[in-house]
């Protein structure tokens, strides 16, 4: 079934394939179900295509610059990011018509407070998102509106109850009341970056969010109580109204709908007298997860979730205890964390196990929290001695494994469970999946350096990042918006890097720098003096580890074979300030000019008139806006080819088309990352290669 839903859309006729498969499991071969479950997966893989084309069309008929009206449930708090209040929902209504995908409405305001409602209307500019799903923008208050109210006999209305009784409490106790929604609730809305990255940091980030750690338990106390008491069939019945109950208390959340079809399965199977092995469960509990969200095929939380169980139930048994079930569990998840994540943390799952008992404590502590707030003291001791456990975790960046190496090694690792027993299965497992940690391994070492000069425009979304390498020589310019950038540094072998340099102050630009300079070496850091203030540069001056450097104009930097001349706009301009502040770099490497704009606009161009600023590749200013590449800069310039930096379906309409046909007229050839992906130019003998990530 895994097969056909990975294969179905790409089958150039996926019902020829269903018909042959069909054919061929009607024959009395052993192996003929699994040609059925393959074309179950295909028929499940094209009802998921057709639905998705119903919503494009519908969205494709809704106008672009009109409001468009919305309902949605309300089945999480608004959370906070940057200035900006986000609300998220797995799905709406437009005009009438049902969209099941993922919504992210934003509002530039405070909204107030959701009490009871059970459904959000609200008028925006409904947009798709850049990672999927749907996005919606409320200008106003007045635009939005809450409706409806939850029943009292609801699952959803009790855990909305018991946030509201914390709510008066979160003034006092921020972290605590946090730490409480999210272990008790499911509501990981108020967790602050500092506290997330603080689990990610020791591998222990699951036990922090609610997920089958609680169900488990709460599941197991049940049934442990009611077979004390000589009931096993009640406490059959009572797993299996819980399996039912949990996912309508915490919402839709993956993990809860997880545990609650694998608890749900055991407590079926046993009333209806069919018992099972702990092994069919596993394989049984997730296709039925794959049948009710076939999405999940590609969702990193439900790789983890099967490869760590799986990992403890088809190897740890088999090695010597207590180190065997630990070993197992670092095996399975180490590719696929690499893969997701790019990150390790080396004894994650023996930090896993020193936490539990902390993990379980604040989670009783933050039931009885709900009853009487003097809990709430008591999480924040709890949450102490959890941030000195995952500060002792080894953590850090790492290459992903080629997906080809990730494939072929979950494969290998099905087919062993699927065809060998006891310890034989266990070993070729294991085997399986060290293929892929291998080739990560592989990757990180063998990129370091570059046999030739290359820029890299990396895809980090609607902002800037750019890498200059040189043998094993780095700088890089700009980090653009959130983490984006440590990912791709990590797959191209990148851990020192020798200078990064800030063209200015605007998030888009800055706020990966953060955590470039927390998680790799840095040497130094060079900045503009001129408007560097907000958030993002505070943020830059906390996490400095290396000497900071001011950039005046005319500064040239040498790095190894290649060389960099700043260009700054010293005047003092009324519009866009910190935009017009940008640093300009002329970059000379291996005989080949590149232009490095920033975000300047007209009239820093223009002040930049008097300036020979020639080169053969020019990052396009301000991600393609209309407000810079003017004709004059072009005629300074004279670039034979141009990148744009942009997010794909971008809310400003990045690039301009009037940008873009600039270019096109003086017969410069564009790449753009969000069309492209990645673009790596290399000078090789003074001639320019492009190579993109998407063709």
């Amino acid at each position: 079934m895994i097969a056909g839903l990975a294969l179905g859309a790409y089958l150039v006729n996926p019902w020829v394939a269903v018909i042959g498969l069909v054919l061929v499991a009607s024959c009395q071969l052993p192996v003929a179900r699994a040609f059925l479950f393959t074309a179950f997966g295909i028929v499940i893989s094209l009802h998921l295509r057709s639905c998705e084309t119903r919503e494009r069309i519908a969205f494709s008929q809704l106008h672009p610059e009109r409001f468009v009206t919305i309902e949605a449930p309300l089945e999480r708090d608004w959370s906070q990011r940057d200035d900006s209040f986000v609300l998220r929902t797995s799905r709406f209504r437009v005009n009438g018509i049902a969209f099941e995908q993922p919504l992210a409405v934003y509002a530039r305001f405070a909204p107030p407070e959701i009490a009871m409602e059970a459904e959000l209307h609200a008028e925006g500019f409904l947009r798709e998102g850049e990672f999927g799903g749907y996005t919606l923008t409320i200008k106003s208050q007045e635009l939005m509106s809450y409706a409806g109210t939850l029943p009292r006999w609801h699952p959803a209305a009790w855990n909305r109850i018991l946030a509201n009784r914390l709510e008066p409490h979160a003034r006092e106790y921020p972290d605590e009341v946090a730490l409480a929604h999210a272990l008790i609730l499911g509501r990981g809305e108020r967790l602050t970056e500092s506290m997330r990255d603080s689990f990610r940091r020791g591998g222990t980030y699951h036990l922090l969010v609610f997920s089958g750690l609680q169900i488990a338990l709460a599941a197991a106390l049940l049934a442990a109580l009611l077979r004390r008491f000589h009931a096993p069939r009640a406490s059959d019945w009572l797993l299996l109204a819980f399996a039912v109950l949990a996912p309508l208390f915490i919402g839709p959340t993956a993990s809860v709908s997880r545990a609650s079809v694998g608890i749900g399965l055991y407590a079926l199977s046993r009333l209806l007298k069919r018992p099972t092995s702990i092994e069919n469960l596993w394989c049984v509990a997730a296709l039925v997860r794959l049948v009710l969200e076939p999405r999940d095929l590609t969702d990193a939380s439900f790789h983890l979730t099967y490869a760590g169980a799986g990992a403890l139930i088809f190897i740890g048994k088999h090695f010597r205890k207590p180190f065997g079930h630990l070993i197992a569990a670092e095996t399975a998840i180490a590719p696929l964390t690499l893969f997701h994540f790019h990150q390790y943390a080396l004894g994650g799952s023996i930090v896993t196990l020193l936490m539990s008992p902390l993990i379980f404590a604040m989670l009783a502590v933050s039931a009885l929290a709900c009853i009487h707030p003097w809990f709430l003291r008591a999480i924040g001791v709890l949450h102490r001695l959890c941030t000195l456990l995952n500060a002792a975790g080894v953590a850090g960046v790492f290459a992903a494994p080629y997906l080809i190496a990730l494939i072929v090694g979950c494969a290998g690792a099905l087919f062993a469970v699927a065809t060998l027993r006891e310890r034989r299965r266990a070993v070729a497992v294991t085997l399986a999946l060290l293929i892929p940690s291998g080739t990560a391994i592989f990757r990180s070492f063998s990129q370091r350096s570059v046999d030739v000069p290359t820029v890299t425009f990396f895809d980090v979304g609607q902002g800037d990042a750019i890498a200059i390498r040189s043998g094993a020589k780095t700088i890089l310019v700009d980090g653009g918006r959130g983490e984006r950038i440590v990912p791709v540094l990590a797959d191209r072998g990148i851990r020192h890097i020798d200078t990064v340099i800030l063209s200015h102050a605007h998030p888009d630009h800055c706020e990966g720098l953060a955590a470039v300079l927390a998680k790799f070496d840095v040497g130094t850091i060079r900045i503009t003096p001129r408007r560097f203030r907000g958030d993002c540069a505070a943020q830059i001056l906390e996490s400095a580890r290396a000497p900071i450097r001011l950039v005046h104009d005319g500064d040239t930097l040498q790095v190894g074979d290649v060389r960099l001349t700043a260009h700054v706009a010293e005047a003092r301009f009324r519009r866009a300030p910190e935009n017009n502040a940008s640093i300009v770099f002329r970059v000379e490497a291996g005989g080949r000019t590149f232009l490095l704009t920033g975000d300047i606009e007209k009239e820093a161009e223009l002040y930049l008139s008097d300036i020979d600023l020639h080169a053969d590749v020019l990052k396009v200013a301000h991600h393609g806006s209309q407000s810079s590449t003017s004709e004059g800069f072009l005629e300074n310039a004279r670039p034979r080819m141009a990148v744009v930096s942009c997010g794909r379906r971008n809310l400003f309409g990045h690039p301009h088309t009037s940008v873009l046909d600039a270019l096109g007229e003086r017969g410069i050839r564009t790449w753009r990352t969000d069309h492209n992906g990645t673009i790596d130019v290399e000078v090789r003998d003074r001639r320019l290669y492009v190579r993109t990530g998407l063709d």
